[in-house]
């Protein structure tokens, strides 16, 4: 027996009851908009899966913006771990995402010459050793060329910048007085040092970086001969000498001009080979690009040729366990140098 079947005003007068499974359901949301609202906003609520949390984000931002002495602590420890004769190994301090490895593209002229300029392992022994052993000769001449050679050009500027330091330096220890607080400089005096001393310490961030150039490039300069790592040391450690001699030079001068001259003085006499390599390339550029690609080997190529060296010369191996050793104090020496600079600055202003 079928039931009665209620009228369509009755049907509108009545509340339409829904069940939650119905309510939840869209195709019921023309009945009750309230229900379809409720359910879009569980929807929204919903969490959904991420694959980095949110809450790690400010996080990261915090260790960007807060003085790094972690990165400082690795930096050093790789510093330390990395090797003079064989090379830099390259390590990443912070992980970076994996990206789609694309195949280098060869360098051009201007890169191989820039190479070759910045680079702390090739110098002026290095340049004279290209010229003793060359075979390729300029189609022009170059007095700078053909006396490179014939005169030692090189190696006659490596002695000069030694002398005259030397001269500097041994001037300085004579009118030396004795006195390593005298406090009598005037307010300009000590402003001229405080300054000078300050961009000293600046620069003294460079010069670690500079430990990490060849880790940079795809070749380096070969490292089984002793004029790379002569360059190597020459480089980083005159450079130390010269700043520390400089901020006493300044410390003992009186006149503000002089003290200015003496620091012009100084700087010239540091620059004074890399000047020497950039005009010479100036005028001979294809033999930058021609010393990259004789001179300059891939670090796997670089290893075989200082084991290969370490085999047959025992001088060689005997000189390349003190200088692994000595390159180590280098390091540390160099990182300390900004400490050094900053404690010199303070002091000296406040003795001057």
């Amino acid at each position: 027996m079928r039931a009665h079947s209620p009228s369509l005003l009755q049907i509108s007068d009545r509340e339409p009851v829904i069940s939650p499974r119905s309510a939840a359901s869209p195709r019921n949301s023309r009945y009750n908009l309230s229900a379809f609202q409720q359910t879009i906003n569980v929807t929204e609520n919903k969490p959904t899966k991420r694959r980095s949390k949110p809450e790690n984000e400010p996080l990261i931002i915090k260790q960007t913006c807060c003085c790094p002495l972690n990165d400082v602590c690795s930096d050093l420890c790789d510093k330390l771990s990395d090797h003079l004769l064989l090379g830099h190994f390259d390590r990443k301090i912070r992980a970076e995402p994996t990206l789609k490895i694309e195949k280098k593209a060869p360098l051009s002229n201007d890169e191989k010459k820039e190479i070759v300029l910045s680079d702390p392992n090739f110098g002026l022994f290095s340049l004279f050793l290209w010229h003793a052993t060359r075979k390729k000769k300029s189609n022009r001449f170059y007095c700078s060329d053909a006396f490179s050679l014939a005169l030692a050009l090189p190696l006659l500027l490596f002695a000069t910048q030694w002398v005259l330091y030397i001269a500097l330096v041994s001037h300085e220890v004579k009118v030396f007085d004795g006195d390593f607080c005298p406090n009598k400089g005037t307010f300009e005096n000590k402003m001229m040092f405080l300054g000078i001393g300050l961009i000293y310490f600046i620069r003294s961030f460079f010069i670690w970086d500079s430990l990490s150039v060849q880790s940079t490039i795809q070749k380096m300069n070969r490292m089984d001969n002793l004029t790379a790592i002569m360059d190597t040391f020459q480089e980083f450690l005159f450079n130390l000498l010269v700043y520390a001699a400089n901020l006493w030079l300044i410390f003992a001068e009186d006149d503000i001009q002089n003290m200015i001259m003496n620091s012009l003085a100084m700087e010239f006499l540091m620059q004074a080979d890399n000047q020497f390599e950039e005009m010479y390339f100036a005028n001979l550029p294809n033999f930058a690009v021609e010393i990259y690609d004789t001179m300059y080997v891939s670090r796997k190529e670089n290893r075989r040729l200082v084991s290969k060296q370490r085999d047959i010369s025992y001088f060689y191996n005997s000189m390349s366990c003190i200088i692994v050793l000595l390159y180590k104090l280098l390091v540390c020496v160099i990182f300390l140098f900004p400490i050094f600079c900053l404690i010199v600055t303070i002091g000296g202003t406040i003795c001057k």
